[in-house]
């Protein structure tokens, strides 16, 4: 009994230090009800996205295992109301060191996730899939995710990298990509930034000083490593599921960066109860 407790304070205290790291204040607005600190509602978040919890189940375990006593509404409004700036000044907030290694890529999640039963009552042969897309920047070294960007629609990789890049406080010294992400404008831009980039040349398409020079001295060596960000989205996918349930983007983007962080602080089921 001992040894869970601590590892639940543990967990308690690796929020209050993200969010005192994030620099947030200590309630979501100045002028709301003073009766919820910030990390107890983003221990909720933390809670309901690991687990999968409903709002009303996740509100009793925080009763039952942190004596955080509120109404399941209260986390509802909060994950609405949190702006994207708090989420990527919390998502910052767990990379601490310089990335000697990054590695940007895409994937997506699921909006909907229809059972065998429904398909087959709408005479449907194939799965319905309605994706948000997600262009991601991780730690090779650390395992860690960085930055995110999503959305509704396909877009443009390589205009994502600028946004990527802008959102990390740490300096990057090299960025591993892959083919989609072949642009000579953007390799001059990450060189302009002090990065160092790699990504295969497009066949028949080298034109550019820089991709000249990725296509005639291409280290494979370093490019192998660009898998990793393939592991991390399949654990990712693994430990939180495939599809999203909030119905909007805002909610959509809460319960994603809210899995982010939850990945990279390591709360995992096994470190709260065992």
């Amino acid at each position: 009994m001992c040894s869970t407790m601590k590892k639940e304070d543990r967990l308690v205290n690796k929020i209050k230090r993200l969010v005192r790291q994030a620099g947030l204040p200590r309630r979501l607005h100045r002028f709301g009800p003073k009766k919820f600190l910030l990390w107890q509602l983003c221990l909720g978040l933390l809670v309901k996205e690991v687990f999968r919890l409903s709002y009303r189940r996740a509100m009793k375990f925080l009763n039952e295992f942190y004596d955080i006593q509120c109404h399941w509404t209260t986390l509802q409004k909060f994950r609405k109301r949190l702006p994207l700036g708090m989420w990527q000044m919390l998502l910052a907030s767990t990379i601490e060191a310089p990335i000697d290694t990054a590695a940007i890529d895409g994937t997506s999640l699921q909006r909907s996730n229809p059972s065998e039963h429904y398909l087959k009552r709408i005479d449907r042969e194939g799965r319905t899939s309605i994706p948000v897309y997600l262009n991601t920047m991780i730690d090779v070294v650390r395992r860690k995710f960085v930055a995110i960007r999503h959305h509704s629609t396909k877009s443009s990789e390589v205009r994502d990298v600028h946004y990527l890049v802008e959102q990390t406080k740490q300096d990057i010294e090299l960025i591993i990509m892959d083919k989609a992400y072949d642009s000579e404008p953007l390799h001059r831009y990450l060189r302009e930034q002090g990065i160092f980039s790699i990504a295969p040349v497009k066949k028949n398409w080298a034109r550019g000083q820089l991709r000249k020079q990725l296509r005639d001295c291409f280290d494979y060596g370093l490019y192998w490593q660009r898998n990793l960000i393939e592991c991390l989205f399949s654990a990712l996918k693994r430990l939180f599921g495939n599809h999203l349930r909030g119905l909007t983007a805002r909610t959509q983007r809460a319960e994603i960066y809210m899995r982010l962080i939850a990945y990279n602080i390591g709360a995992i089921i096994i470190e709260i109860f065992y």
